[in-house]
């Protein structure tokens, strides 16, 4: 076997080179990358190009007829088919639609590759022939001279017109599927990257047709020639437009794949698309595109209004014998003039969130139930038992009296105490920018203790996201557990927790504290403190610490107890939101 060197072989071998370096930085970026499908497609795609760039280098080196038949044959048939189905296989993946490359479409690719392939080995004549050679040259180009070569004279059968006309179709495919993905990710990134991806495989299949349609002498392939626009197009939507990095996700794929209910009416509020969620919503029938959007909807209790005017609002499922709560939010859609062509329908469902809201209701209400027959049947009975004593103190001086009025007054302590803790309680979402020194300042007023002094080292601006009422009754009950758990004078201090063992970020605010300079607790003291019913005094209720707990845990706080400086307690309360509004 002779071989031969054609003008055109160096070029078609730069532009090989040219492709091939793409292809390596494909694959790097492949596994550097997560091995994204698109990526893989895009490669097998840089594959075919490559294999077919290569068999023009063989056609136009060897002299052999039967050699020149079988690589002609390889490209245009088994190389040609692998670059359409790749092309194919990248325009799905790249524009999200997965769906459509699964095990049946891949098996029946490779089938059409395999059974062509045994086509043009057991039957080399049946697409393309060669009928002989000539002799061409010698030629200068570049200063360089080649001397005489001899190319093929072949004619193209019916059979290689009609596997044309296949691959055409698929490119053609490809390409709808690329056109429509732009239209539907328009931005300055997806639209060059779409613009170069098209010019790039679009430009050999251009120069194909006219090859195919007689305008290009069918002698000379000026296909391969072509491959360096697509080398070119690649490299710009790679590099200069981010290809492998910011590749679409379409809207569509989006939208199917959301887990909330969306439907697309017409400016006849009739519906144009609905994902899969909306229909297993509705149970839609087959027949659900181009239904009227009130036939569509009729599970729910209102639909026909949300469609006449753009708002939102909540409304219920009826289905199957059970209620769905929903959100529903109804925007209009528009084109570029600004006329509305339609309304975006979507749906939230809150049947969770609106059944926590009937509990916390309930339990609110029970709680309110609690307290009224606390106030009531307790402490009526409880304000006639004090008259009565009040009575009989005039009458005599027992001792026992003074032990009654005692437990009477302990009495009235604890109802006090429960009154309370049922306020405090009940669930809330009022949190506002509250002083924390003004705060602290209002509870010692509002405090009963004596021989109690308060220090704040707090700015009056610094603020903190918290329910007024809670707070203060957290600074009443640590107030009146230092005073009633220690002999006076106790002083108590109130100050921000600026440490950085317990910031999030160095340095900064992630709490407060209230201490104070009493005896202090104990280890054990310290681990049963909020306890319900744990206390320290023979007075006490047990309960003040505990609501102090409550009130943290509404406001996703969290209180740690140590000892002060001064050996007294020393409560801190962390994780509290500050705000400078």
């Amino acid at each position: 076997m002779t071989f031969q060197l054609q003008p055109e072989v160096p070029v078609f071998g730069g532009i090989l080179l040219f492709i091939i370096s793409l292809l390596i930085y494909s694959i790097q970026q492949y596994f550097q990358r997560g091995r994204k499908p698109e990526l893989f497609a895009f490669i097998m795609l840089l594959v075919a190009i490559s294999l077919w760039q290569f068999t023009a280098i063989f056609i136009h080196t060897v002299t052999i007829p039967a050699l020149i038949l079988a690589g002609i044959n390889f490209g245009n048939a088994v190389v040609a088919l692998l670059f359409s189905y790749s092309l194919a296989w990248f325009a799905l993946t790249y524009s999200g639609q997965t769906q459509w490359v699964n095990r049946w479409t891949a098996g029946f690719a490779l089938a059409t590759i395999a059974a062509t392939s045994v086509m043009v080995i057991f039957n080399p004549e049946f697409m393309t022939e060669v009928t002989g050679l000539t002799t061409q040259g010698p030629v200068t180009v570049g200063g360089i001279r080649f001397t005489e070569w001899v190319v093929p004279d072949r004619t193209l059968k019916p059979a290689f017109r009609v596997f044309l006309l296949y691959n055409y179709l698929i490119t053609v495919l490809s390409g709808v599927i690329l056109g429509r993905h732009l239209l539907e990710n328009r931005g300055d990134i997806y639209t060059g990257q779409a613009i170069a991806l098209g010019v790039g495989a679009g430009a050999p299949i251009a120069v194909s047709t006219l090859l195919f349609l007689g305008i290009l002498s069918p002698k000379w392939n000026p296909t391969h020639i072509a491959f360096s626009i697509t080398a070119v197009g690649f490299a710009v939507a790679i590099f200069r437009y981010q290809l492998f990095s910011v590749a679409p996700v379409g809207r569509r794929q989006l939208v199917e794949q959301l887990s909330d209910p969306v439907v697309i009416l017409d400016d006849e509020n009739n519906i144009v698309d609905c994902n899969p969620a909306a229909r297993e919503l509705v149970d839609a029938p087959d027949g659900w595109r181009g239904m009227d959007a009130a036939a569509f909807f009729t599970p729910f209790s209102d639909p026909v209004n949300w469609f006449t005017t753009s708002r939102s609002g909540e409304t219920t499922l009826s289905h199957s014998g059970t209620k769905r709560s929903f959100i529903l939010d109804s925007s209009p859609i528009k084109n570029r003039s600004g006329t509305p062509t339609g309304q975006l329908v979507q749906l939230t469902e809150i049947t969770e969130q609106k059944a926590r809201e009937r509990q916390l209701e309930e339990q609110n209400e029970d709680l309110d139930e609690f307290a009224s027959i606390i106030s009531h049947d307790l402490q009526s009975p409880l304000n006639v038992a004090k008259a009565r004593l009040k009575l009989a103190k005039r009458e005599s001086d027992d001792e026992q009296l003074a032990e009654v009025d005692e437990a009477l007054t302990r009495m009235e302590s604890l109802i006090d105490t429960l009154l309370t803790k049922a306020r405090y309680s009940r669930t809330t979402d009022d949190f506002e920018p509250i002083s924390v020194e003004r705060v602290a300042k209002t509870a010692r007023t509002y405090s009963d203790i004596d021989n109690c002094t308060l220090t704040t080292s707090i700015s009056a601006d610094v603020l903190i996201i918290a329910n007024r009422d809670r707070l203060l009754a957290l600074f009443q009950n640590l107030y009146e557990n230092a005073g009633d758990h220690n002999e006076p004078p106790v002083n108590v201090r109130v100050g921000v927790i600026d440490d950085k063992t317990l910031a999030t970020d160095d340095g900064e605010q992630t709490g407060f504290y209230i201490e104070d300079d009493g005896s202090g607790l104990s280890i054990d003291d310290q681990n049963k403190l909020f306890e319900k019913g744990y206390t320290t005094s023979s007075s006490g209720t047990g309960l003040g610490l505990a609501i102090v707990q409550e009130i943290v845990t509404a406001h996703d706080w969290e209180i740690a107890v140590t000892e002060s400086e001064d050996g007294g307690a020393r409560f801190e309360i962390t994780g509290v939101e500050f705000t400078d509004e």
